[in-house]
């Protein structure tokens, strides 16, 4: 036991001894006559004083948590001074002809609860030599005939050993049974915990809601999908109607939606929990994005595995078209000759360009993340492309506060590619604006590069960041894969926003103050 749970017990008899003690007193001093005590009345007064002067000073120090006060031996004498007391005051009541013997009884009681074994066993010991003393000296005081009949001392002794006993084998049963409750509830706090952090560190959106749409419990990765903490508010609407569809058949595929302005595509899935009291859901949120990226991922490592085997057989007959189209072009070729090597020298640059970038893509390294103000990086784009250029075509709007935890050339190599689509695909006249900030909840800081330009169709954003996917004639459709793959490896996240004119991408950074690992 615990010092807090073994002084327990001990403050309950101290109560049980203060009482005992003023009852006593009250019923010596009665207003007409003594109840009891009529025996000896000096010694029955003296020893309830003393007894209850002892209670008080052991009360008052074990109120005041004075541990030090209660060394090993300090239980078994005070058990055994209350002996002494109570013993003195059955005494003076006239022995146990009195009735005061009764009292001894919960002395050993509370003796074998709070020392147990052999010591609980000497307090029963010394209560029954108590008693029999009682009856002996008594005897010899009323001149029996044979002072060594002890037979209701010895009763009182076979009960006092019977209550030790049984004291003691229900006093270790509750003991185990406390070992057992505080081992189970350790674990159950343990696994707990343990499903805390899971549940908190899924990439899988995660919450519970009850019958009437009441959200119990929603994880980091569900919270970060709306607009502020769901915990306590009611499920959105759209999440309800997928939920009541669900109930109706719950092998119909449900469709995907948005919960939110910043969130992706989300494919809600629903699942019974009981608890045995009350009916609850769980419902799960996956980004759907994040499941194409995984896909994408395995496809371009197949991809890589295979370009880096072909590459060298497919250069080689590259190299030899291209140096053929170059004699073709020294001699005299016709109009129309000269026509169709230079498409045929196209197409070769094309496809050597499509090898090069996808060998590119499966060489990439981790990037060099650091932390640094995004102004810097902004202006060196800004000045670069401006140069290119008689008008200037980009606009800044970026404050020199936001910092950002990012590869300062991969951040250079995503702009530069949203910078270049801007203006190959915008359209005559199209201008560039680069504007950051931080968002005003998640404090992570974001930047947003935006044109006027002729927008993109809805058909071409479902497949934007999809590799090999372009609308050029002369594109491979890795540029913007490549850009989200860049962000991603920098704990960042690349998204395509809805506008009503022209294309608007944003970047999300990680919190400039989190280290990547």
């Amino acid at each position: 036991m615990t010092n807090n749970q073994g002084w327990t017990p001990a403050r309950i008899y101290n109560v049980y001894r203060i009482a005992i003690a003023c009852a006593l007193l009250l019923l010596h001093y009665a207003p007409d006559s003594p109840l009891i005590g009529k025996h000896s009345p000096d010694l029955f007064q003296t020893a309830l004083f003393v007894y209850l002067g002892l209670t008080l000073a052991s009360t008052t120090l074990d109120l005041r948590r004075h541990r030090r006060a209660f060394p090993g031996w300090a239980q078994p004498t005070a058990l055994i001074s209350d002996l002494i007391m109570l013993t003195l005051v059955v005494h003076a009541q006239g022995g146990l002809e009195g009735g005061l013997a009764v009292l001894l009884l919960v002395t050993v009681a509370a003796g074998n609860i709070l020392l147990r074994g052999r010591q609980g066993f000497l307090i029963a010991a010394l209560a029954t030599l108590s008693a029999m003393f009682e009856q002996f000296y008594f005897s010899i005081q009323e001149q029996f005939d044979s002072p060594f009949l002890l037979t209701e001392s010895g009763l009182l002794g076979i009960a006092f050993f019977m209550v030790s006993l049984i004291i003691q084998q229900i006093a270790q049963r509750l003991e185990q049974s406390e070992q057992i409750a505080r081992r189970q509830r350790v674990a159950i706090e343990r696994l707990e915990a343990l499903n805390q952090q899971i549940v908190q560190r899924m990439r899988t959106g995660v919450m519970v809601f009850d019958d009437q749409y009441q959200i119990l419990m929603s994880n980091h990765s569900s919270n970060n999908l709306f607009d502020a903490p769901m915990l306590g508010k009611r499920l959105p609407q759209g999440l309800i109607s997928r939920h009541e569809r669900w109930q109706d058949n719950p092998m119909l595929p449900l469709a995907t939606l948005r919960v939110s302005e910043q969130s992706p595509n989300l494919s809600p899935r629903f699942a019974k929990l009981d608890t045995g009291h009350e009916s609850l859901t769980l419902l799960f949120l996956e980004d759907t994005s994040r499941v194409a990226q995984e896909a994408q991922q395995l496809n371009l490592a197949s991809l890589g595995r295979l370009s880096a085997t072909l590459a060298h057989e497919i250069r080689n007959p590259l190299s030899a078209i291209n140096h053929a189209t170059d004699l073709l072009l020294d001699g005299q070729p016709t109009e129309e000759d000269r026509h169709l090597l230079s498409i045929i020298r196209n197409h070769v640059i094309r496809v050597n360009g499509i090898i090069h970038d996808v060998l590119d893509l499966s060489r990439r390294g981790k990037g060099n993340a650091e932390r640094f103000a995004l102004s810097t990086v902004l202006n060196s784009v800004f000045d670069n492309w401006n140069m290119k250029s008689d008008t200037p075509s980009i606009v800044l709007a970026c404050g020199n506060d936001i910092e950002v935890r990012f590869d300062p050339n991969q951040l250079t190599q995503i702009l530069d590619n949203l910078i270049s689509n801007a203006l190959k695909h915008g359209g005559e006249g199209t201008r560039i604006t680069l504007s950051c900030g931080t968002h005003s909840r998640t404090e992570l800081p974001w930047l947003r590069v935006s044109d006027n330009g002729v927008g993109i169709s809805e058909e071409a954003a479902r497949h934007l960041f999809e590799p090999f996917y372009t609308t050029a004639t002369d594109g491979n459709g890795l540029g913007l894969y490549l850009s989200r793959e860049l962000c991603e490896a920098n704990q960042a996240t690349l998204d395509l926003e809805d506008t009503e004119t022209g294309a608007s991408f944003v970047i999300t950074f990680a919190h400039p103050h989190r280290q990547f690992q």
